[in-house]
């Protein structure tokens, strides 16, 4: 497998052809499933979305902002970083992105720290549950949301909840994503996103399809593959 000459595009479309390549697979299960109570879709489409997420805020549009990171992207394909900056401008909201509009999210903003590790707190999940809720995620910042999702991702402070969006033991039908609000260095508040895992997977392939069809290269996986269009095993 060659590497990507765009990391932030490209990574989030191999991870997204895995998704739909293996993911089916995850769902039938695998040999060792039963020591974790059942198959890991779950833990597949989080390793996923990680750097699908991740990736492009940070190598992208991150540094569009003037914040300090790593790597930039945004020269090697403009158009991508065009796109980027329209939907991310400091008037966009979320129910208008082009990757948000097939999935339904809830959003409660500043709510007061707490320990992720024993869960939602009982009126945090009962906010996460009113129409206010999806309301706020509809006209919560483009920005701010992603912000949320990606510090979720990066930091690991996601909460499985059950189909009724309450704190879950078993397997997860939601997903809480918990972002920080900072100052001076110390947490000062929590702004917390749910979807439903269908609706997460769903936007997953929305943010890929809006990626791709946002890029220079949208026919090809890495224009220096020496393998073509067949798929490489590696």
């Amino acid at each position: 497998m060659s590497s990507p000459n765009h990391y932030s595009r490209e990574l989030v479309r191999r991870c997204q052809n895995l998704i739909d390549d293996l993911l089916p697979i995850i769902d039938v299960g695998l040999p060792n499933d039963s020591q974790f109570g059942g198959p890991l879709r779950t833990t597949f489409l989080l390793a996923m979305a990680t750097p699908m997420v991740t990736l492009p805020i940070e190598r992208i549009f991150k540094p569009g902002t003037g914040t300090a990171t790593a790597g930039d992207d945004r020269k090697i394909d403009e158009k991508l970083s065009d796109a980027v900056a329209d939907a991310f401008g400091p008037r966009k909201t979320f129910e208008n992105a082009p990757f948000a509009q097939t999935s339904r999210w809830s959003y409660v903003a500043n709510c007061t720290p707490f320990n992720i590790a024993d869960g939602l707190p009982t009126s945090l999940l009962e906010a996460l549950a009113t129409p206010d809720a999806i309301t706020s995620a509809k006209t919560a910042l483009t920005s701010r949301i992603l912000r949320d999702l990606r510090n979720a991702l990066a930091h690991g402070a996601v909460v499985y909840l059950d189909k009724d969006g309450m704190n879950s033991d078993g397997p997860a039908a939601m997903l809480a994503f918990v972002g920080t609000r900072m100052k001076d260095y110390k947490i000062t508040a929590f702004n917390v996103l749910r979807v439903s895992e269908h609706d997460f997977c769903t936007f997953l392939k929305a943010w890929t399809e809006w990626i791709k069809k946002s890029s220079v290269v949208v026919n090809e996986l890495n224009s220096k593959s020496p393998f073509g269009n067949s798929k490489s095993t590696s």
